[in-house]
């Protein structure tokens, strides 16, 4: 009886060992991953395999979960789980092994064959955490103006270095809904950065399923959640300025997918004069397998934004008193209002063995009202599209994995001008309907000429109209259709494998940039026939990789881009500004960024200690260049771009949860006219960020806290190239940016 009783207590007392089959994948797509390592208490090691697998027989435990590339993680095996799904993020040291979906399939970095660069979530919060503007600058060849929270403006390679106010020339994906309005406006800032897990910036031309922009496409990914896993956070942030920040979340992982709602807000009251800022962000994310070779996404997003407008400013004023907003600006109470709202849906399925097809919705609205000095806009627009998209893998060696398809996209805008009557819309000035519409065909093919060696060539067709309509007809009927012939826009690629840690890459491709309707006008308003988009060949070569037993990674390109048909948007008034194909430009750079692990050591006080230096050398300059007006600028540098750009950061991160870093910016001066006559004056920018974070066994909490412009550097946080002057005035060149600034806050998630 005495050994009955304990065979039973030991029994119950001791946990029931089993099998355990678990799988590991990436966070920003559940896409599985190979070859991590899984390291159980006894020192014994799991290998994933090919799709992201592994089992543990008869183990319950801790294991440490570590891949190249990834964030490692530790927690414990429990009875109850005996299917874990393991997420990894993106770490920011050697990601060239990590997983990215650039051109149009999932593969490592170091396999792509092209000039790809990402920011990973951990690579987002290295920094306030409130705009992508100081992430994205550390992307060697990338440059992001930043005058406030709502006005901003990215150029790639020196594409879109002459957009005034926004970014154009560079298109924008959310999980590839487009960003980019008809007439290749994007504004990525609308977007909270909460929403991102990640953000993939091709630089360059890049035909493929996402369109031949000129500069570049950047395609930020939102994150899914995980099978049974649950997670609710909250983040709240205050800084310099009246700054509030408020961000939450509630992801739920599903039996067969995934939903998330987040909804942020965002107030400040500004650094200068009618500066004060308020946006509402709420979103809806969802994923769900309907079968096991169907599997439907959807995605809504809605904005309510109101954004008061301090403008540029003059030299006099910028030297004397940046705080003060332009003085018309300031006068008038100038703000834009407006909603914005874009969802879309995705549904994939594999219709054979060897092929799949996805076929995807989209649609957006914007309404908004802007108070200006010389008058009230009044815009609304609506918008939708469709693509679809072919992957054929035959599994030859002689046969490429093919992908092809097409993408529809039609925007109507409609927009009124009125007098500004105490802020009130007074007599009307225009009325006026645009429908903006194209269609891209693309088709592509991956080889894998050898087992080092994969080649990818591309096409695109992209055909664009424009429709306008002058409904405001008492100063003449400038109605009138303008089109542009069908433009091919080709791309061969090479990757070549070294060994398995370096590669060589070479792109030749061709991008084009149509002009805004508004630029087709001629200055009496008519539609020019004459009118040609830009559009230019990009050459490049590079290698990344890593070196010094992965201590030490290198991504390094060396670039030459002719643009012809530069579109110079001449402003001939206030609210108006006509485009002249006025000549070429010669576009050369080398973009280089370098990391060193100098600590990396799971076990001690100090786990990690990395730095990671980024340069940029650029030599922009106008081929040939003649302003109607008189003016030859041939052989003068290219506006709004600066020669050499550097940044270096270095981060830290303990076993007791304190974690920090240090980043150091150098911007070159820029030329602000096309004569060459006016520089904008280099300078340094230094920001500072530290905290604590640490898991309470489903509870995580960190509190951080950070300084910007650490040693009080006063310089131009955006430029306007060309300002003009009006009514006598100087003209008005320059955003300033912050004085040395504070902000701190506090993170908390619960895990279940």
């Amino acid at each position: 009886m005495r050994l009955l009783l304990t065979i039973t207590i030991f029994f119950f007392a001791t946990p029931i060992l089993a099998q355990v089959n678990g799988v590991v994948v990436d966070a920003s797509n559940n896409e599985p991953l190979k070859g991590v390592n899984i390291q159980l208490e006894t020192g014994d090691i799991v290998i994933t395999d090919e799709s992201g697998q592994f089992i543990l027989e008869d183990y319950l435990g801790e294991i440490t979960i570590s891949h190249v590339g990834y964030e490692s993680r530790t927690l414990n095996i429990p009875s109850s789980e005996d299917s874990p799904t393991i997420a990894l993020q993106a770490g920011i040291f050697n990601l060239q092994e990590v997983v990215v979906s650039a051109f149009h399939d999932n593969q490592k970095l170091i396999d792509t064959p092209g000039p790809v660069a990402l920011i990973s979530r951990k690579e987002l919060d290295r920094d306030q955490n409130l705009i992508i503007t100081n992430s994205i600058n550390r992307i060697p060849g990338v440059f992001m103006h930043s005058g406030t929270l709502n006005t901003n403006r990215i150029t790639i390679r020196g594409i879109g270095s002459r957009s005034l106010f926004s970014t154009n020339r560079v298109r924008g994906y959310l999980d590839d809904i487009p960003l980019t309005s008809g007439e290749g406006e994007t504004t990525l800032e609308d977007i909270d950065l909460a929403l991102v897990e990640r953000v993939e910036v091709i630089r360059g031309p890049a035909s493929s399923e996402l369109g031949a922009g000129l500069g570049g496409t950047i395609n930020l990914k939102t994150k899914r959640g995980i099978e049974s896993k649950y997670q609710i956070k909250t983040s709240n942030q205050l800084g310099s300025y009246g700054l509030f920040r408020s961000a939450n979340s509630v992801i739920l992982g599903l039996p067969s997918g995934s939903l998330g709602v987040n909804y942020t807000n965002t107030t400040s009251d500004g650094y200068r004069q009618n500066n004060e800022y308020d946006r509402e962000t709420i979103s809806l994310i969802g994923f769900t397998e309907l079968s096991g070779k169907t599997s439907l996404s959807f995605l809504f997003n809605t904005i309510d934004l109101k954004a008061f407008i301090p403008s540029s400013i003059d030299s006099a004023t910028f030297a004397a008193n940046p705080k003060a907003a332009a003085g018309n600006w300031l006068a008038a109470e100038g703000f834009e209002d407006y909603d914005r709202s874009f969802l879309g849906t995705s549904i994939k399925t594999e219709i054979a063995p060897n092929a799949e097809v996805s076929l995807s919705f989209f649609g957006s609205f914007r309404n908004a009202n802007e108070v200006r000095p010389f008058g009230l806009l009044r815009e609304n627009t609506n918008a939708y599209g469709s693509r679809l998209k072919f992957t054929l893998d035959l599994q030859k060696s002689w046969a490429p994995i093919l992908v092809y398809g097409a993408e529809v996209f039609r925007d109507t805008h409609k927009f009124s001008t009125f007098e500004n009557d105490n802020s009130l819309p007074g007599n009307i000035e225009s009325d006026n309907i645009e429908v903006r519409k194209y269609v891209n065909f693309f088709l592509q093919g991956d080889w894998q000429l050898s087992e080092r060696l994969t080649m990818v060539a591309g096409l695109n067709l992209n055909d664009t109209k424009y429709e306008y309509d002058d409904l405001f007809r008492s100063n003449g009927d400038q109605s009138g259709d303008f089109g542009f012939d069908l433009i091919a826009s080709p791309r061969i690629a090479f990757n070549y494998k070294v060994n398995p840690n370096n590669a060589i890459h070479f792109t030749a491709s061709h991008g084009f940039a149509p002009p805004t309707l508004a630029e087709t006008l001629t200055p009496d308003g008519q539609i020019n026939p004459e009118i040609k988009p830009e559009s230019g060949y990009n050459f490049e070569i590079g290698s990344r990789g890593s070196l010094l037993e992965n201590r030490a990674t290198y991504d390094i390109t060396i670039y030459t881009m002719q643009i012809k048909n530069l579109l110079i948007a001449r402003r001939i008034a206030q609210d108006q500004f006509v485009g002249v194909n006025a000549g070429k430009t010669d576009h050369n750079g080398v973009e280089a960024a370098i990391g060193y692990q100098f600590i990396q050591n799971q076990t001690g006080f100090i786990r990690t200690l990395q730095g990671h230096l980024n340069y940029t050398f650029v030599s922009f300059k106008f081929d040939k260049y003649i302003d109607d007006e008189g003016g030859d600028f041939s052989g003068n540098e290219l506006t709004g771009t600066p020669k050499n750009t550097f940044n270096g950061i270095l981060d830290l991160e303990t076993s007791v949860g304190l974690f920090g870093n240090i980043n150091y910016r150098f911007v070159d001066k820029m030329p602000m006219r096309d004569d060459n006559s006016i520089f904008s004056d280099a300078y340094q920018v230094s920001n500072l960020k530290l905290g604590y974070r640490n898991d309470f066994g489903k509870f995580q909490m960190e509190l951080y806290g950070g300084i910007n412009n650490l040693f009080n550097e006063k310089y131009a946080s955006m430029i306007l190239v060309n300002a003009s002057s009006f009514g006598g005035n100087a003209p008005r060149y320059f955003y300033p940016g912050q004085p040395r600034n504070w902000f701190s806050g506090i993170s908390l998630s619960l895990n279940l």
